[in-house]
């Protein structure tokens, strides 16, 4: 019997899929949307209305100026944060607008 040397492992294909789709970063963007309110809390997300991700930079809709303003003096944390939840260093800019 030959043995087939091109075989590879599924999670490696599977993982290789992700990486080449850029899947796994729209997963993570899909991720954050859903924990959001884990992530900033009840109060910031209430009066979020809008999460978008482009090239490393979360860009977040915020319907208050005042907690606009709030969450613009924790942008560092909030960043941190994200990156923790998605277990990676894929947020390096948050944009409140």
């Amino acid at each position: 019997m030959a043995k087939n040397n091109n075989l590879i492992k599924l999670g490696d294909a599977i993982s290789q899929i992700f990486k080449e789709e850029k899947l796994d970063e729209k997963y993570s963007i899909f991720a954050i949307r859903n924990g959001w309110e884990g992530i900033v809390g009840k109060t910031v997300a209430r009066h979020t209305t809008q999460i978008n991700y482009a090239q490393g930079i979360l860009f977040v809709s915020i319907d208050s100026s005042i907690i606009r303003n709030e969450a613009s003096y924790a942008k560092a944390a909030i960043i941190e944060k994200v990156n923790k939840f998605v277990g990676k260093r894929l947020i390096k800019e948050l944009v409140l607008k």
